[in-house]
């Protein structure tokens, strides 16, 4: 029979007081002086401090089992970002002046693809994190590894759906509902 790992509760205080810290004294003071998403940096900072610290609550030794899965997640949502998403090459080529704003076009459309699948695959590895130690269980290792890669693939396609379709949509629900109010 497995045992159960229980939560470290020193530290799973810390990691809880440390996200509250960071969602409702940190994030709305760095979002009133904010005019893109990269000047959030401490809210960035404390919500990495807050998942670590979290993670080794919840997981204990498995801390590192769990950062690895995160940066495989990263990797293979990358890949798919690559291979999955529209591609803009655009078949006439007039000048070299063209030719030159295509290929800077492309460099940044590549760095966005970049930044994109490495969000959706943290964001995923957590969710999914959260889903495989909760809800999949089953005795047949078999039968539990499909479910596993099922249900990780949804999640990771739900996420990347939600950002193809604008990475603020958290900010696009709540402008939905000031002007509904």
């Amino acid at each position: 029979m497995k045992q159960e790992i229980k939560p470290n509760k020193p530290i799973l205080i810390a990691g809880v007081i440390i996200l509250v810290i960071s969602l409702c004294m940190i994030f709305p003071f760095e979002y009133s002086k904010a005019s893109l998403v990269s000047d959030l940096k401490f809210t960035y900072f404390t919500l990495g401090i807050a998942m670590l610290a979290l993670m080794y609550a919840f997981m204990g030794r498995s801390t590192y089992k769990g950062l690895l899965f995160l940066l495989g997640s990263c990797i293979f949502s990358i890949i798919c970002w690559f291979a999955f998403y529209p591609n803009t090459d655009l078949s006439e080529k007039s000048s070299k002046v063209f030719e030159l704003t295509i290929a800077i076009l492309s460099f940044f459309e590549n760095f966005a693809i970049l930044y994109m699948g490495t969000v959706t695959g943290i964001v995923a590895g957590l969710i999914f994190i959260i889903v495989n130690a909760r809800f999949l269980k089953d005795e047949n290792r078999c039968r539990l590894f499909f479910k596993r890669l099922i249900s990780y693939l949804i999640i990771l396609g739900i996420v990347s759906i939600l950002f193809f379709k604008g990475g603020d949509w958290i900010f696009e629900i709540s402008e939905h509902f000031k002007n509904s109010g």
